[in-house]
């Protein structure tokens, strides 16, 4: 039997550590070629995956009917919203109308869709306090009990982080 010597992990210099032991605890860098998120002032980070056509954009007054999923970052993206399952008569996906700038969707969500153009399609990232977390009854809404649990296990348990994840596609706006 052969006897390899004990190095404590402080007694090994930082420049010998594997990559992945060094920055344990950072976020990743996005991967070559591919745009970072941008972050607004509001801490609502955006990503653009499709810039849309057209030169109009959607505005702080635009009304808009979008096709979206939210998902639940501290759940590891699990689903509680999608407009794919809000036809009850199961024939294709209902977009969801919003007038901005109204109070009718989440203040996150609304300040992450200004600027989209139509066919765009963008990832919108929502802080815990612009989210369910401090405007409850705004929609998007979950369309069953399920879904709403899994909003709830989040939302109402103030040791969760309750940030939200949308995958937006602007159909038409005015």
């Amino acid at each position: 039997l052969v006897s390899t010597p004990f190095f404590p992990p402080e007694a090994i210099a930082a420049d010998q550590k594997p990559k992945e032991f060094i920055d344990v605890g950072t976020q990743a860098p996005a991967p070559e070629g591919e745009p970072p998120f941008v972050e607004l002032s509001n801490g609502v980070k955006v990503k653009d995956f499709r810039r849309g056509s057209g030169e109009d954009v959607v505005q702080g007054t635009s009304s808009v009917q979008i096709q979206c999923s939210g998902k639940l970052l501290n759940l590891n993206g699990v689903s509680f919203y999608n407009t794919k399952n809000n036809n009850p008569d199961g024939f294709g996906a209902i977009p969801l109308s919003i007038n901005v700038g109204k109070g009718e969707a989440l203040p996150g969500l609304e300040s992450g869709l200004i600027g989209m153009r139509k066919g765009g399609i963008r990832r919108i990232i929502v802080p815990s306090d612009l989210a369910y977390s401090k405007f409850p009854g705004l929609e998007p809404q979950p369309t069953n009990a399920n879904d709403q649990r899994a909003l709830d296990s989040v939302v109402k348990n103030s040791r969760r982080d309750a940030t939200i994840l949308f995958d937006v596609s602007i159909e038409r706006f005015k």
